[in-house]
């Protein structure tokens, strides 16, 4: 490049700079009036990377271990993992749409981070959706269908889904924020778990006859939602499988009870694996070598009351190992594990 070139080129570069602050400044060197709050975007040099669900329980259930086992296992470059799940009871995508256009706060925020791994996650309440997405610089915003109407091909035709991701996309903080989809679990037959649990909804023991009382048509159900309306949809850069991982799981010497605490909502063991599978589409690991977890703090159980640290047996990390990499292998079909007969 000859020199004349050059320095016209300069010339235009600090031309274009001053007319760039001249604008900023509104035109006569005063900062120009926004009612908008000042947003600090964060340094180039954080690496940390931050993901809030749009969900309900079982969504809480996926991410109230996650901030330990990701601490746990490693999170390569980042200097930190920020978990945030947006929460309403049983919440549909109907409710969703219903809350946002009613700016309602009625939902509770959970929090937690990699930087405190023994810490389960801190809880807002009376926060409404727009304050969740702009509360921080989120990375990935995931979403996740009401328990049952993920088997319902019009809950992926019906709008409601391009309603919140055109509010999740006016309101967060970062423009580059990508869509993920939970594709979570069928819930347990067994009639123990459901009849024992006080608060078991109605419609839980009428909506399940549309599966002939059968979890693996009703696991057919969600997966073939998720290939029909979720992979085709390129919104969505991923799906976190966690429904197959219980399914592979259950096709072990595990029972349901095992991975259930009533009727939906998983076990501390079931929290851990589908944790793991929250872990590796986070962090874009395909096969996960082993599990570093040992031990569950007892501050982290939900489904028991137990009073000491719940460690994990060899056979429950190979089933869990096994059974989160075959999820994320095959993620839309149950692989049966090698695990079918319980240690002596």
């Amino acid at each position: 490049m000859n020199k004349a070139l050059k320095k016209a080129l300069a010339l235009c570069l600090s031309l274009v700079s001053v007319l760039c602050l001249l604008t900023a400044c509104g035109g006569n060197g005063e900062a120009a009036p926004t009612t908008e709050p000042a947003v600090t975007e964060p340094a180039e040099e954080a690496k940390v990377l931050k993901v809030l669900t749009l969900g309900h329980s079982l969504a809480v259930d996926c991410g109230h271990m996650l901030n330990m086992i990701a601490a746990t296992e490693g999170i390569g470059d980042y200097e930190e993992i920020v978990i945030g799940t947006l929460y309403y009871a049983g919440c549909s995508l109907n409710r969703h749409v219903n809350y946002l256009q009613n700016n309602s706060s009625e939902y509770k925020l959970y929090l937690s981070s990699t930087k405190t791994p023994d810490t389960p996650p801190t809880i807002m309440d009376a926060v409404t959706m727009q304050t969740a997405l702009k509360y921080d610089y989120w990375d990935i915003i995931v979403m996740q269908g009401g328990v049952f109407e993920i088997t319902e091909p019009g809950t992926f035709t019906n709008g409601n889904i391009q309603t919140i991701q055109d509010y999740a996309n006016k309101n967060k903080r970062n423009p580059l924020a990508v869509f993920a989809w939970h594709m979570p679990w069928a819930s347990p037959l067994d009639n123990t778990l459901r009849d024992t649990y006080p608060n078991t909804p109605n419609n839980y023991y009428t909506s399940y006859e549309k599966y002939n009382n059968d979890r693996t048509t009703f696991y057919k159900g969600i997966t073939k939602c998720v290939s029909d309306h979720i992979l085709t949809d390129e919104t969505f850069q991923f799906v976190i499988p966690t429904g197959t991982a219980m399914e592979n799981a259950l096709s072990s010497y595990l029972e349901e009870a095992d991975l259930h605490r009533d009727y939906v909502h998983s076990t501390d063991l079931a929290r851990v694996m589908n944790s793991y599978v929250w872990y590796c589409k986070l962090m874009g690991i395909e096969k996960l070598e082993g599990i570093k977890l040992d031990t569950i703090p007892v501050k982290f159980f939900k489904s028991t009351q137990g009073v000491t640290d719940r460690v994990l047996t060899e056979a429950e990390k190979n089933i869990i190992l096994e059974s989160v990499n075959n999820a994320l292998a095959n993620p839309l079909q149950i692989t049966q594990s090698q695990y079918t007969q319980a240690p002596a």
